[in-house]
């Protein structure tokens, strides 16, 4: 069971800084000018999928980290970070992988395997297109390059009847 967290920003009490659901951010990792957020405790705009975000993931805080800096000392060439998201665990002897947003979708279908099987990969569509605001993919069971060239499709927010199109074709 996955129950989330808090981000730990009671020690920015007083600080001027806003806070939210983590150190809130714009699509630089800007809090104010000069302060940039990174990592668990950053809650910032991701112009992708147009909502602010909050990634627990390790890989996220990298290259959020990356970023921030980048933009701090370019400031006259910043550049909006704006990743699709991505996580992977290894849980009951099956590797479990997602790109995207994986919130507030209207629908989830399997497009690749089956549950039975355990071995699946399922497409979550928002707004009539693969990504519209909220969505992306997840497999379960299936190995990385399975998953890894959906991730061109929901960064390209690919239209959904594509996407069903392209799977049943396959």
């Amino acid at each position: 069971m996955a129950i989330g967290s808090l981000p730990n920003t009671e020690w920015l009490e007083g600080s001027g800084l806003t806070v939210g659901d983590g150190l809130v951010c714009d699509e630089f990792g800007a809090a104010t000018p000069g302060v940039y957020g990174a990592g668990d405790v950053a809650w910032w705009h991701n112009p992708l999928f147009g909502t602010r975000m909050r990634i627990e993931h390790r890989t996220n805080a990298a290259e959020q980290g990356v970023a921030a800096a980048r933009n701090l000392l370019t400031p006259k060439a910043r550049k909006p970070f704006a990743p699709v998201p991505y996580f992977w665990s290894d849980q009951y002897g099956m590797k479990i992988q997602a790109y995207g947003y994986l919130r507030g979708h209207d629908e989830a279908t399997v497009v690749e395997g089956d549950l039975a099987s355990r071995r699946f990969v399922t497409a979550y569509r928002s707004r009539g297109r693969l990504t519209g605001v909220l969505a992306g993919v997840l497999a379960v069971g299936m190995p990385p390059k399975a998953i890894r060239a959906w991730r061109q499709s929901v960064a390209l927010r690919v239209a959904w009847r594509e996407v069903v199109s392209a799977a049943r074709a396959a």
